[in-house]
């Protein structure tokens, strides 16, 4: 969540150096992801400052949320290698996780050679040009882990170095096969593309209207609030229309139709009516029901008036 680098003044931001040597401002938000049927929902969050690492942010995340129960699969992404939360994790929680070794690991050297030699392989579920294979117990030489480590290495042409080069994904779910290890783990592009949604697909997310802190954390959660319950409708059977759909793409389809939508709320339910149509269903209401719904709207618009 960017804000203008110049204006200091919002409170709890952070300055970074990207990697053109250019600067940011502003705050880094951790979701914690619940995957559904076609998407997903961001079922926990946690803020702070731009510089603060991805792993310092998450530890506390990933070690409360109330979301990961026992028995649950994590996705994790490389800035979250950390064996001792790792283990601590499974062993307190009994939480497992996916994620990338670094190339430079013992761990990761150890899978290659124990996998080549081997040889085993197996094609990859997905990428032709591609062969896994499975290597049980590559913990020892993870000084860090204390939990035991199954690891699926993927091998493959890198056309950038000309030569054969290798991915290592380690896992404490150790009743995952080769092939399931990587179709869980081939989530994660779905899953940045969900994020680059969130945060260029029309939701506003960097659209701060305020400089202090408990303003900025109350916009950053409408929107991750609001995004989430859009999935949530997208995979009923009645919101399955709009599951492929952006927010922008939707913006842009009721321009160019001018069709409009509102939400009606009844108690606890709620429906969504194209207005003209929903206008029509009150018109066909019996009178007594029109005059009540005349008289709330009259005594509501005037109370509007007096705030006003």
């Amino acid at each position: 969540m960017e804000v203008p680098l110049e204006t200091g003044t919002y409170e709890g931001s952070g300055v970074v150096k990207n990697e053109d040597g250019t600067r940011s401002r502003g705050y880094k938000l951790a979701p914690l992801r619940t995957l559904l049927a076609s998407a997903g929902l961001r079922t926990q969050v946690a803020l702070s400052a731009l510089q603060v690492h991805d792993l310092a942010l998450g530890r506390p995340l990933l070690a409360e949320a109330p979301g990961l129960r026992a028995g649950a699969l994590l996705l994790e992404e490389r800035g979250f290698l950390d064996g001792a939360t790792l283990s601590a994790r499974k062993r307190t929680r009994q939480v497992d996780a996916i994620i990338p070794l670094q190339a430079n690991m013992l761990a990761t050297q150890e899978a290659m050679q124990l996998a080549e030699m081997a040889d085993k392989w197996q094609p990859h579920p997905a990428r032709a040009a591609q062969t896994i294979a499975l290597v049980r117990g590559v913990e020892q030489m993870w000084t860090a882990c204390e939990v035991p480590l199954h690891a699926c290495v993927i091998r493959f042409w890198n056309k950038k170095k000309k030569w054969t080069d290798h991915i290592v994904l380690v896992t404490t779910a150790l009743k995952l096969n080769a092939p399931w290890i990587v179709r869980h783990y081939e989530e994660r592009p779905e899953i940045e593309q969900d994020d680059e949604q969130m945060q260029s697909g029309g939701w506003q997310l960097q659209k701060l209207s305020a400089t202090r802190y408990s303003a900025i954390v109350f916009s950053g959660l409408t929107v991750v609030l609001s995004y989430s319950r859009y999935h949530l409708f997208a995979n009923t059977q009645r919101g399955a229309r709009f599951a492929d759909k952006t927010r922008q793409a939707l913006a842009f389809e009721q321009l160019r139709t001018q069709r409009t939508h509102i939400i009606v709320y009844a108690g606890s339910h709620l429906e969504i009516f194209e207005t003209l149509h929903f206008v029509q269903m009150v018109l066909q209401l019996s009178p007594p029901v029109q005059e009540r719904l005349r008289t709330w709207l009259v005594e509501h618009l005037d109370q509007i008036q007096k705030r006003e």
